[in-house]
């Protein structure tokens, strides 16, 4: 079954939610999606026939179905999958992936299934979970109701670790889960800002994965033996977001970043030092420009200790709070989600939401030198009562960037350097995720209801982006110039950082 069709009610036909198989196409199709993308498409190994996809390989010929027409950058995968005649499972689907990667690349990536395995192994679990109601507590049961995750990431729900360590921490299951609170002496309290929303003065809440990774460090063992630290054992009650570090608080309200010394998906997710000392400056910074569309971060806390592993380790960064009734947007764009409303007109829809999301991101960049990184999960829509996006706000400082016009002569080098993108570079971050990671999957889902208005839909967009055609960077997106795709299939198979992964290019639906 599809990951998406169009039901003969007008709504989307989803695949069977609760079942096995659907993280075996599931895993299947973002494999793919990232070869044609990345490796097949840029190299010409890729042809349509309208019906079906088929991808040259080395010694075989994949194809898949086309589960409708796409006008948008990326084609509309599903299954069945086959090679030489005969149906690919999902496992052979990655072994060709891996196969094909090892002879462009001329490296080998033994960790690469096991990613991929270690992803359909979280899917299937996933899938067989309780969904969350979209009508209770609608952000979130968004932020808990991702199953799939990224369509254009090889392994994108794989977490180090076993089964059992991770488990009690997935936001997909609906984890809730108490954290462990640590009573710090003031002479080992770093951090700056206004923290009380999450802790009171001297209290330290620690993620309890991240306790059980950390609590047997020498230097850790030695300062509660000491009495400088005490364990005060569970305190507050945490529900985890989309990114799994990060948890809400609902006894206050705020969310809290934490670090985890742990991959998921491509990196590890800690809050490097200089991490936690720009969140508060750059929430100084940008809440003049963006007021309530940003999601402030203007404190952090953690111990100092004489470890950088522990100063990171432990280091939380407190978040603001947003409004019950915004749904995270990578939800709204799950080809497996119900976060869309059932009705809908989706021309309307689509022209409310990319003013909505799209306006402040580019007048942001182009009048402020503000790079703000709007991928799915870093943006929160606010419907009005019919369901149509009346505003969008945007969190997570972390991608947040400034152009080199902005004086900073105040910070530190290091932390200069890690709040700043040179004009290129920045506009390639805003360009991907704007376009290409975000709006991409939006019109995709609303397409998938009614085929025949993805057309209209990037029309409409096109023609929302002329109110930015006085630069250069919006003409040539305008005239056709390709849009930047972020590489994550090379990433993790030459094992890159993150923060290295490069882009290719694809096409652009806004053209003309």
């Amino acid at each position: 079954m599809p990951l998406t069709s169009t039901s003969p009610s007008g709504g989307t036909g989803l695949a069977e939610s609760h079942s096995v198989e659907s993280a075996d196409e599931a895993t299947a199709v973002v494999l793919l999606n990232c070869l044609v993308r990345e490796v097949s498409g840029p190299a010409g190994r890729v042809r349509d026939d309208g019906d079906r996809l088929a991808i040259d390989l080395a010694h075989t010929t994949v194809t898949a179905r086309l589960a409708r027409p796409s006008h948008g950058p990326s084609p509309r995968l599903a299954g069945p999958f086959t090679a030489d005649g005969a149906d690919l499972g999902w496992r052979e689907v990655a072994e060709l992936v891996a196969a094909e990667l090892a002879r462009r690349t001329g490296a080998d990536n033994p960790e690469f299934l096991q990613q991929v395995v270690s992803s359909h192994e979280a899917m299937s679990v996933f899938h067989r979970s309780d969904r969350p109601d979209p009508r209770i507590r609608p952000l979130l049961a968004s932020e808990q109701s991702l199953r799939t995750g990224h369509r254009f990431h090889p392994s994108p729900k794989s977490r180090q670790g076993t089964l059992g360590a991770w488990l009690p921490y997935a936001p997909e299951t609906g984890a809730r889960f108490p954290l462990r609170m640590l009573e710090v002496e003031p002479e080992l309290t770093g951090g700056t800002g206004d923290f009380s929303a999450l802790a009171g003065p001297g209290i330290l809440p620690v993620h309890p994965w991240q306790w059980r990774l950390l609590k047997e460090h020498p230097l850790l063992r030695e300062a509660l033996s000491r009495g400088v630290l005490r364990d005060l054992g569970e305190g507050a009650e945490a529900v985890p977001t989309s990114s799994v570090r990060t948890v809400f608080v609902p006894s206050s309200g705020v969310f809290a970043k934490f670090s985890l010394d742990v991959r998921i998906t491509n990196c590890v997710r800690k809050n490097s030092w200089y991490e936690l000392a720009a969140a508060p400056v750059l929430t100084g910074l940008l809440k003049p420009l963006l007021g309530d569309a940003l999601l402030g971060e203007p404190a952090y806390r953690t111990v100092t200790l004489a470890d950088r592993a522990l100063y990171e380790g432990l280091g939380v960064i407190l978040r603001e709070g947003a409004p019950e009734n915004s749904v995270l947007a990578a939800a709204l764009a799950d080809p497996y989600g119900e976060f869309l409303p059932e009705e809908l007109d989706p021309v309307g829809y689509w022209e409310a939401y990319v003013e909505a999301v799209a306006l402040p991101v580019l007048r942001l960049f182009f009048e402020h030198g503000v790079v703000l990184e709007p991928h799915l999960q870093n943006v929160l829509i606010v419907p009005g009562p019919d369901g149509v996006p009346v505003r969008a706000i945007f969190r997570d400082l972390e991608g947040t960037k400034l152009l080199p016009t902005w004086r900073l002569d105040g910070l530190p080098a290091r932390i200069r350097e890690s709040v700043t993108y040179g004009e290129e570079r920045g506009w390639n971050r805003v360009a991907y995720c704007l376009f290409v990671n975000h709006l991409a999957e939006i019109a995709a889902v609303l397409a998938d209801r009614d085929p025949a208005c993805e057309p209209v839909l990037w029309k409409t967009a096109a023609r929302i982006l002329g109110r930015f055609s006085g630069h250069r960077r919006i003409r040539e997106v305008l005239d056709g110039a390709p849009l930047p795709a972020k590489a994550n299939l090379l990433a993790r198979w030459n094992r890159s950082a993150d923060r290295a992964a490069g882009y290719v290019t694809v096409p652009n639906p806004l053209a003309g």
